[in-house]
């Protein structure tokens, strides 16, 4: 059956005999999927966050099944995600993921289609309709706390960030990024994008408090830049939760505690301003190993995947 094309706005979209798209209130969606998703894939701890969230973007859309609404979903041609089902569940899932995608692959104008979010239970769902997961990532969390001690020894010295360093950390980003997994997956930034990328963070992180939870890390002797964790409030957490942005050290100084040691001094200064921080990490990455030494629990993997 051939769906109607998309347009901007439009409330309803007839999918075939049975199934049928209509737009959602932004915010009684965020709540329906809230409950109804069964998992807080950001760690939020929060009924506002994970609710409110929605109203953020477009294209909100309940699934009806033979006039009978059976969950939601985010979607717009190339795109989508925030799918849920409801009890009692009427129909199979993956016949609803299927009904779906017919609709992506109508209203496709681009090489891809990316579907975000899909939860360990889905991925199956959706190989069996040719998608491939382009990455699978997950959000860990932690108290933060106070260290009594964090010791450097006699090689390296410390300092906290202003946005002068944006240049410097750039460039460290690209080496230390370069050949990892978030490469493999996310491709590699040039210098200029690096840098950019740098400002961006600091600004955030200095416009929703001071920079303390950040830290740079120097080798004594050269003076150069060998490590570094850019940490702070983003203004986009609830529950005043921190977070650990970036967390990098140099790939000839690996191996000597650094990253160990930039956690803690994070986790101390993030302690003056927040009971807890989390990060977000691509699966595979060996960060993930220091990450669960220094006592951060793992969240529901979750998975972005294509199709072409």
């Amino acid at each position: 059956m051939k769906i109607e094309m998309w347009e901007d706005g439009k409330e309803q979209y007839i999918l075939n005999d049975e199934f049928v798209l209509k737009r959602a209130d932004k915010l009684e969606f965020g709540i329906h999927e809230t409950i109804y998703s069964g998992v807080d894939l950001e760690l939020s701890y929060s009924w506002k966050k994970q609710t409110i969230d929605k109203i953020d973007y477009e294209d909100h859309f309940w699934i009806y099944y033979n006039k009978t609404r059976i969950g939601g979903v985010h979607i717009k041609p190339n795109l989508m995600g925030a799918f849920f089902m409801e009890p009692p569940y009427l129909v199979d899932r993956f016949r609803v993921i299927n009904v779906l995608n017919d609709a992506l692959l109508q209203w496709k104008c681009e090489e891809k289609i990316r579907v975000y979010g899909v939860l360990p239970s889905d991925i199956e769902n959706y190989n069996r309709l040719g998608y491939k997961v382009s990455c699978e990532r997950k959000v860990m969390i932690r108290p933060t706390e106070t260290f009594d001690s964090i010791n450097w020894g006699d090689d390296f010295f410390i300092k906290v960030p202003t946005i002068n360093d944006a240049e410097e950390l750039g460039k460290m980003f690209v080496e230390c990024y370069t050949g990892g997994v978030d490469y493999e997956v996310f491709g590699q930034q040039n210098v200029e994008e690096a840098i950019e990328n740098a400002k961006y963070i600091l600004n955030i992180y200095k416009s929703n408090n001071i920079l303390d939870g950040s830290t740079l890390v120097y080798d004594k002797t050269t003076n150069e830049l060998v490590g570094a964790c850019i940490a702070g409030i983003n203004g986009f957490t609830d529950n005043n939760f921190s977070e650990i942005g970036e967390i990098v050290v140099k790939p000839s100084y690996r191996g000597n505690g650094i990253a160990s040691n930039l956690i803690k001094q994070a986790l101390n200064n993030l302690n003056k301003i927040s009971q807890a921080t989390i990060l977000c990490v691509t699966v595979g990455n060996s960060a993930e190993a220091v990450y669960h030494k220094m006592g951060f629990m793992q969240g529901v993997k979750f998975a972005n995947m294509f199709l072409k």
